[in-house]
């Protein structure tokens, strides 16, 4: 027998023998490795069974109650009988036709691919697809990614133990990230098509099905066209298979793709949305560091780890804010339209200059907008992809194109850009390369065009949704992107914060007038301060000099001359009152605070004699002094800061003399619990008790002309820039430090006079309105019979008749001031 079967081998051709070995031994290394990753490599059971879905973090108010969800993903989860029928038809017959017969692993599929190389479709099942998404990541080696593909093959098998066929294809269109933050088809089709995935027609399920392929380049948002012949594909395939009919097919191939209902998601609606994206924002820096680890030494993410963010913030208080921002600003735009009534912003009172910067300015905003963007995309996204591919460090920004314009008609204009270090060597080399290539013509011919187009779209009315002031919602109109963006940028923006003086916490945070429309955060913003400076002023003289509040000084012009060795201005300085005039009368100095008089400060900045003792002072209340200039003016508040500045600042004032850095965020749990972060309140006693009170009483004085409605006892001060571009008040309570901020966002975006655009006006009523909805509500942990702390001994006197009988002067004669005056 044994030699029967030696002679049959022996008939059989060498290289047939080598063939069957080689197969052997393949399936063998096959078993072999499908056994040590079965055994050693596969995620464990609970891994299978569970797999990880990531998780979006909580943003809690102080008493427990949601402000928002942070989320990378964006996720509705569906079952197999929620899914639309259409969808689960589309990708079976584009991704996995033998679905329902295989295992896991398709091998009439992996033959063909081996065979053709891939170019008549891929081996991966839906199956594998799915554990590629939860265990495994895509490599770039070779090597690697075939033993990822391995890895596949083998949790493939187990999920298809584990699960329903029904189960694995709704994981699968429920994990699979369609980008623009849609997680899943559910959330997909509601952000490209604005419709529930049950009510998808064939063609829209086809779009999401193709994009399963590669989201960016077959996404109907970036590339259209990509998007419009991936969809055909799909829908050629569910003809091929039998779910469409050869007329039905061609019924929604023939259909254009419809984006105009395209919304992304967001999870900044709702309230606090400013401080959400802040805290967002601020925690990611705070996770970065490695002090804030998981216990495997991993970073937490918060957009997927499921965390809890215990924030300061008042729940009731912040809505009392927001109501008050809504009546306040309403008003005030509505002032704003009328005294800019038949009259452009964007000309009045500018020269040519100013006049070209401000269009400029359009045109950069306009650029900076999705229509543009989606014009550039077809106009530019072939021609770019082909220089990037020929020229790897082309860079094609706007910026970009225009360099390449001015230098294809002066070359020299690159050395020049060069010498003032504006680009690099290395940039010029390329931008060289770039106008030498032969597909600079048509670049140059494409931009030229889109100029052209983007300039006739800027002009001409289309419907469109603007933002509406009068409902703090939007409403649709006819206008041109031009008039849109003016109607945008003529509205009056405000930044106010409320902090707790005592222990820091923020207590109420509004960061413009609706984060729809006007995303940038104003609390955080640097503007001029204007008057709310003058107290630090005011504050140095009283504890360098121990000056009384009753010390009068004369309203008449005072300057600091060119030269003067404490100051060392080179031309001499003799700034005006607001109103340009000067009385001659004499004012105590807590009158000259309340009618903020640039009078009164440039006689106490010039008693200082330098700059640098209001410069430390200001230190001392936790105010960056880099942001301060060494120079005089500051007495007047040309130095930009923060409404979160200002109040941080101002906590000292109600404090007793203790600073209190404000925080936003108690402390940090995972979603197991685990406290990963914990607040250190920081304070720091800045001014002396005694002294502290004398501002304290100079502030309550100020601040009299409103004090009589609220039964807290409240101090505070305006502030008003030049050209009325910025109205603040900072004002506060023993128990609330609430610091406004109240403007344009351009400089010409402004009232036009002192009696609509003084601090007074802008900024204060805000203040007043949260005060008296916070003392009419009873719920909120909010004490209106506090009172500031008087010192059992004061420094200086505050008795203005004992002052004057003590020193009483022929020289200075007290002419009475209004107590009813406004201070602007």
């Amino acid at each position: 027998m044994q030699k029967k079967i030696e002679a049959y081998i022996n008939t059989i051709p060498r290289f047939v023998q080598f063939l069957w070995i080689l197969v052997l031994v393949a399936m063998l290394f096959t078993g072999i490795v499908f056994f040590y990753i079965g055994t050693f490599l596969l995620p464990d059971t609970g891994e299978l069974e569970n797999p990880r879905y990531e998780i979006a973090s909580q943003i809690l108010a102080s008493d427990g109650e949601e402000l928002g969800k942070a989320f990378k993903l964006n996720r509705e989860w569906l079952t197999y009988e929620q899914l639309n029928p259409k969808l689960v038809q589309a990708l079976i017959a584009t991704e996995d036709i033998r679905f329902y017969s295989h295992s896991g692993i398709d091998f009439r599929g992996t033959v063909r691919a081996l065979f053709f190389l891939g170019k008549k479709g891929g081996a991966s099942t839906i199956t594998q697809q799915l554990a590629k998404q939860f265990f495994t990541q895509r490599s770039s080696s070779f090597l690697r990614r075939s033993w990822q593909k391995l890895k596949e093959w083998v949790i493939a098998v187990e999920f298809e133990r584990r699960y329903t066929k029904e189960e694995i294809l709704a994981m699968y269109l429920n994990k699979y990230d369609f980008l623009y933050g849609a997680i899943g088809v559910s959330t997909a089709a509601k952000t490209y098509f604005g419709k529930n995935q049950k009510d998808l027609s064939y063609d829209e399920a086809a779009i999401l099905i193709g994009m399963l392929k590669n989201p960016y380049i077959y996404n109907p948002k970036i590339n259209l066209d990509q998007g419009l012949q991936r969809r055909t594909v799909v829908l050629r395939q569910m003809e091929k298979k039998g779910y469409l009919s050869e007329e039905e097919y061609r019924k929604y191939a023939s259909k254009k793709i419809d984006m105009s209902s395209f919304n992304r998601e967001v999870y900044y609606t709702g309230i606090a949305p400013y401080f959400r994206a802040e805290v967002i924002q601020w925690a990611k820096n705070l996770l970065e560091d490695e002090e804030y680890r998981k216990p495997d030494g991993t970073k937490y993410n918060i957009f997927t780890d499921g965390l809890k963010i215990f924030t300061t913030i008042d729940y009731k208080m912040q809505q009392h804010a927001e109501s008050a921002m809504r009546e306040h600003m309403v008003s005030l735009q509505s002032k704003f339209f009328n005294v800019w009534r038949g009259k452009d912003p964007w000309t009045a009172d500018a020269d040519d200059a100013q006049k070209a910067a401000r269009k400029n300015h359009l045109y950069e905003q306009f650029r900076q907008s999705q229509r543009f963007r989606d014009m550039r995309s077809r106009y530019m996204g072939e021609v770019s992809a082909k220089v990037m591919e020929e020229i790897p460090d082309a860079r094609l920004n706007d910026i970009d194109i225009f360099r390449l314009f001015d230098a294809d008609k002066d070359l020299t204009t690159l050395g020049k850009l060069m010498d003032r270090n504006v680009i690099t060597r290395d940039q010029v080399r390329v931008y060289k390369r770039i106008l030498s290539s032969e597909l600079w013509p048509d670049l140059k011919s494409r931009w030229t065009r889109l100029r052209k187009e983007a300039d006739a779209v800027f002009r001409k009315p289309v419907p469109m949704k603007v933002y509406d002031y009068t409902t703090g919602g939007e409403k649709l109109v006819t206008m041109s992107p031009m008039d849109s963006i003016k109607h945008h940028q003529m509205h009056m923006q405000i930044g106010a914060i409320g902090v707790d003086p005592k222990s820091g916490g923020v207590k109420v945070w509004v960061g413009g007038i609706n984060h729809k429309y006007f995303q940038y955060d104003h609390v955080t913003s640097n503007r001029q301060v204007g008057s709310t400076f003058k107290p630090f002023i005011y504050g140095t003289a009283i504890i360098d000099q121990a000056i009384s509040p009753c010390f009068k000084v004369q309203d008449v012009s005072y300057c600091i001359p060119a030269n003067d060795p404490d100051f060392g201005l080179t031309s001499t300085w003799c700034p005006s009152n607001a109103d340009g005039k000067f009385t001659g009368q004499y004012l105590t100095l807590k009158e000259g605070l309340k009618e903020s008089k640039n009078s009164v400060s440039v006689f106490l900045m010039k008693q200082l004699g330098s700059v640098s003792a209001v410069r430390n002072f200001v230190g001392n209340l936790k105010i960056d002094k880099n942001k301060i200039p060494e120079a005089p003016s500051i007495c007047l508040g040309t130095p930009e800061l923060s409404a979160f500045d200002m109040a941080s600042a101002y906590t000292a004032f109600a404090n007793n003399g203790v600073q209190t850095t404000p925080i936003f965020v108690t402390h940090i749990t995972d979603k197991d619990g685990r406290t990963i972060y914990s607040a250190i309140p920081e304070q720091k006693k800045a001014i002396n008790p005694g002294y502290n009170y004398v501002i304290v009483d100079m502030l309550r004085y100020v601040a009299s002309v409103i004090a009589p409605r609220f039964k807290s006892e409240i101090a505070g001060k305006t502030g008003t820039t030049n050209n009325y571009k910025d109205g603040w008040y900072v004002g506060f309570t023993p128990q609330l430090v609430v610091s406004t901020w109240v403007g344009g966002d351009s400089e010409w975006i402004r009232f036009t006079s002192l009696a609509d655009g003084q601090g007074a006006v802008m900024a204060r009523p805000f203040f007043e309105k949260l005060l008296t909805r916070i003392e009419r509500d009873s719920g909120i942990d909010y004490d209106e019979s506090a009172r500031f702390m008087v010192p059992d001994e004061l420094t200086v006197e505050l008795d203005c008749s004992k002052y004057d009988a003590l020193n009483a002067s022929p020289a200075q004669k007290s002419t009475p001031v209004d107590e009813s005056e406004e201070e602007n």
